[in-house]
């Protein structure tokens, strides 16, 4: 048998082996734990928002209570990342911490070494320590790095000596890298942004030189076309001026003895077929006066005549109706006005804008084809008259568009028409100091905008 004495030592032993057991697995145990929050905080960050400080914060908070520390902080060695400190804590001791460990004198800033100090009472070489209130008995630093740049450092204090130990300080080094890992990714983030704004800026700006290159191409384009219509213009009025002069004098002629003619023969009694002859000829006489007016005018050499006076556009429309409703009469086309409230005054021969007006309504009623409609409005816009002319009939080719202003083009039968209307009407508009405008499509209408400068006193010129 074994002595009792023998027995007792051994059941002690046992005793020590088994507290040993489960001392170990209670630290096994917590270190799991302490793994498995640091997974965590880990996955968090990594689905957190990309603002820097906010993730920060939270990396702070949750390293604090993982260590059960008094206190936590993230404080900035680079003045990149918009901040100072990132506390969690006693509020009072983050002022303190953001006066002290600012020199070379600190091994974690001077060689970006971890440092733990156990006990704040006993001096240490290594770093002159952080200027913490008289609660704080113990403390660790750790860098935080991106490659070999120190950004930051890590700090985490307790209330007891020897808090912190070797594997406290692996799971500190983590958290040192999770920080790292934030503070990198948001700077790429950063970077990224910056590069995004840059390339949208260069964007606004190349689509902005975009379209005031395509701006400038369209004011080349309508630059070039206006010279190859004014230089068209300038030859077809002088090409008018001569023929006018030429035939003037002979069809006046011509047209005077066809009246003797007709004169003669009811005087003499010829026959009905000679006098319906006659009436032939002179028809077509007039109408080539008519045709030597229309150039006259459009070579510009009866404009002297013009007295240019303070008119009322709705005045001159309302003479126009007249005509125009006579000319519609019997046909499905109605006539809509929608003239301005308010007297519109511009300066102008009130025979020559009647003109104008009369040409456009004749080609409107060309162009419709069975029923349609008319529209004539009138506005008073910012230093300008306008007048719109719409008609709901068949419209005008795209390819003809150019052309609508050329002396002697007409799309409408022959003798219906001499294509002198709208360049002469151009020319009136010209010396009016107005602009003419065409917006048309096939099966769906034309309409011309006529814009004046407004005529804000009386005036009178020739």
């Amino acid at each position: 048998m074994r002595p009792a004495g023998m027995n007792k030592f051994n059941s002690t032993k046992t005793s020590k082996a088994k507290l040993k057991d489960l001392d170990l697995e209670s630290q096994h145990q917590a270190k799991l734990e302490a793994l498995s929050a640091l997974s965590k905080i880990s996955t968090a960050i990594g689905f957190m928002p990309m603002e820097l400080k906010a993730a920060l914060q939270y990396l702070v908070e949750e390293t604090r209570r993982l260590f059960e520390a008094y206190g936590c902080a993230i404080f900035s060695m680079n003045g990149s990342m918009n901040f100072d400190l990132v506390y969690a804590g006693q509020s009072d001791m983050a002022k303190l911490l953001l006066k002290s460990c600012r020199s070379n004198e600190c091994t974690v800033i001077r060689d970006a070494f971890p440092f733990i100090r156990k006990d704040t009472k006993r001096l240490d070489k290594r770093c002159r320590g952080f200027e913490f209130d008289e609660k704080v008995k113990s403390y660790a630093c750790l860098p935080i790095s991106t490659g070999k740049k120190l950004m930051g450092i890590l700090t985490i204090c307790s209330l007891s000596k020897r808090t912190f130990d070797q594997d406290h300080l692996e799971m500190m080094l983590s958290v040192a890298a999770m920080a790292a890992s934030v503070i990198q990714r948001a700077q790429l983030f950063q970077k990224l942004d910056q590069e995004k704004r840059r390339l949208e800026r260069a964007n606004e700006e190349i689509n902005k030189l975009n379209t005031e290159l395509e701006t400038k191409i369209e004011d080349l384009k309508a630059a070039q076309n206006q010279i190859v219509q004014t230089e068209k213009l300038a030859v077809a009025g002088r090409l008018a001026a001569g023929v006018a002069h030429e035939i003037n004098n002979p069809i006046g002629i011509i047209i005077n003895r066809i009246e003797c003619l007709q004169s003669e023969a009811q005087e003499k009694g010829v026959s009905d077929d000679l006098i319906k002859d006659l009436g032939t000829i002179s028809k077509y006489a007039h109408r080539i006066s008519k045709i030597v007016e229309d150039l006259a005018i459009f070579s510009r050499t009866t404009y002297s005549e013009s007295v240019f006076t303070r008119i009322d556009i709705n005045d001159v429309l309302a003479d126009v109706f007249f005509l125009v409703e006579q000319k519609i009469r019997g046909k499905k086309i109605r006539l809509i006005k929608k003239l301005y409230p308010e007297s519109l005054f511009v300066l102008g021969d009130p025979g020559k804008l009647e003109q104008v007006f009369i040409n456009i309504i004749d080609n409107a009623i060309h162009a419709i084809s069975g029923s349609g409609s008319i529209t004539v409005t009138t506005k008073a816009e910012k230093k300008c008259i306008r007048a719109e002319i719409s008609d709901s009939g068949t419209g005008i080719p795209e390819e003809h568009l150019n052309k609508i202003y050329d002396p002697f083009f007409t799309t409408k039968e022959v003798g219906k028409g001499t294509g002198l209307g709208l360049p002469i009407s151009q020319a009136i508009i010209a010396d009016y100091n107005a602009s003419i405008g065409v917006d048309s499509r096939i099966n769906k209408g034309t309409t011309f905008t006529i814009t004046f400068p407004e005529a804000t006193e009386i005036k009178s010129f020739k």
